[in-house]
């Protein structure tokens, strides 16, 4: 049988390596005999890592496949036996170079503390050649970086073969860390390995977007649900996967697989009990739901039902136009004026402009010509932070037939205009392109304590806009009814 020219490379490698550490036993190549050599931390002592069969699985199904998306409950050790991976690899190969993205600095040094730990039991077989957080040298073999997010990703390094991306749903900026990482591994070709692992968050966003592409008909909140109640699963309980239409792994893991918490019925309340969370919490971190409402506020399910709009390039003489105006106060804001048109009792959105990094003369100029185009009837703007006063005034003495509003954004005003934009949402009375930008804003915009914004790394400036255009249209909110009533028909 013909030994091909990768094998050959990695046997010469290997015979280098052990002449380079002749003093040094050979690391086995059975990443399970290798695991058990390594200690962790369990149960407030140091053990032998003695993997369950839901991360025998996982190692399988590493090896197996080359781009992986997982969602999982937490407490499962799942990072623990992918960067064991990921050193087994560095032990064995001097070409392996592995790279973990973490949430923030304490995972950062939390991970590096734990690849330490599993390196102390494999001293009769490896050297440790550096003592530097986050970032792990095998002498004479691989590497292993742990890195905190960032915009740069690994942009300056070469030849990367393996990836992970830690609790992807929880990095604001994860989309642009997975582009910049993406040359890294450009020399390595098919054979890198990247693994996106998250517990469930919000249903939007680019780690949601991941795990629910190319899956044709299956539905992965339903597949979460029977994985969960113990309907739906592979090889042992607790586990289930499936190949998707672009040949990605996706894996589910849910703590049932854990042949310790499985012994309990009462995990769920336990996990309360120790986590001191409420119950919705943790439904989402060890469930496998996929429920934010503890900070998203509108719906995904009524968000994607209300984007069955269209844009309209042409004025409607039967219909009434509104405008809300949502001014820019930094360089990175959007300055935003979407037009509502009003029919038939209902609101759709025809125009959007969207601009950032222009002179406020230039915004006035297109503002006026998208007024004009669609004979607007009234403009709520924002003036709160004091650029807007500056367009109330300009815009006021340029539009006599226009009506103007100035709107101030408060703690108590503002929860206002966002449930009445909820509520236009709900009885499917606002309609807007599927691919507006309101779309992506409005599943990621959340409440934070008393506060009503955009998720980190995220806009609001079309919600707000769209939520000012409301304001001043027909619609108006029955405070008492929890209804909308509207001036001039009675649905």
């Amino acid at each position: 049988m013909a030994i091909t020219k990768a094998k050959l490379q990695k046997l010469e490698q290997k015979v280098k390596s052990q002449l380079l550490n002749k003093n040094l036993k050979p690391v086995p190549e059975n990443w399970e005999d290798f695991v058990r050599l390594t200690t962790i931390r369990s149960g407030g002592q140091m053990l032998r890592f003695d993997p369950y069969e839901y991360q025998k699985i996982l190692s399988r199904l590493m090896d197996l496949h080359n781009n992986i998306v997982v969602v999982k409950s937490r407490q499962l050790g799942t990072t623990q036996a992918i960067i064991s991976k990921f050193l087994h690899d560095a032990c064995l190969n001097a070409a392996s170079s592995s790279v973990c993205f973490m949430r923030n600095g304490d995972d950062v040094g939390s991970l590096s503390r734990r690849l330490k730990q599993m390196l102390e039991g494999l001293n009769e077989y490896v050297a440790r050649e550096n003592d530097a957080v986050g970032y792990v040298k095998i002498r004479n073999l691989g590497d292993v970086y742990i890195k905190n997010s960032s915009k740069e990703g690994i942009r300056s390094l070469d030849s990367v073969t393996n990836q992970l991306y830690d609790e992807s749903a929880f990095i604001a900026n994860i989309d642009q860390i997975y582009a910049a990482s993406s040359p890294s591994s450009a020399l390595v070709g098919d054979k890198i390995k990247k693994i996106i692992v998250s517990t469930p968050s919000a249903k939007s966003g680019w780690y949601w977007d991941k795990l629910t592409a190319d899956n044709g008909d299956l539905d992965v909140e339903e597949v979460c649900k029977a994985v969960a109640c113990g309907e739906l699963w592979k090889e042992i309980p607790g586990i289930y996967y499936w190949i998707d239409e672009a040949g990605v792994l996706k894996l589910v893991l849910h703590w049932t697989c854990h042949p310790v918490y499985s012994q309990r019925s009462d995990y769920l309340e336990y996990r309360q009990k120790q986590d001191g969370t409420d119950w919705e919490t943790i439904q989402r971190e060890y469930n496998l739901a996929f429920i934010d409402s503890a900070v998203s506020v509108f719906s995904s399910e009524i968000v994607r039902a209300c984007a069955v709009g269209n844009y309209e390039e042409t004025y409607d003489p039967d219909a009434d136009y509104y405008a809300g105006l949502d001014t820019a106060t930094t360089g990175n804001d959007y300055l935003v004026m979407p037009i509502l048109k009003y029919k038939h009792g209902k609101l759709s959105l025809v125009h959007l402009y969207r601009k950032r990094q222009e002179t406020n003369q230039y915004h006035l100029y297109q503002i006026g010509k998208v007024l004009d185009k669609y004979k607007v009837k009234k403009v709520g703007i924002e003036i709160t932070g004091g650029v807007g006063q500056l367009y109330l005034e300009q815009l006021t003495n340029q539009f006599k037939n226009i009506e103007f509003e100035a709107i101030r954004t408060t703690g108590d005003s503002k929860p206002v205009m966002i449930t009445n934009l909820q509520l236009a949402l709900e009885k499917l009375l606002l309609d807007y392109p599927v691919k507006c930008p309101l779309v992506e804003e409005l599943l990621s915009f959340r409440r934070e304590g008393n506060k009503l914004e955009a998720a980190p790394g995220k806009h609001d400036d079309v919600v707000m806009g769209t939520a000012f255009a409301i304001a001043v249209s027909p619609l108006k909110l029955d405070a008492k009814r929890g209804i909308f009533n509207d001036v001039s028909t009675n649905w």
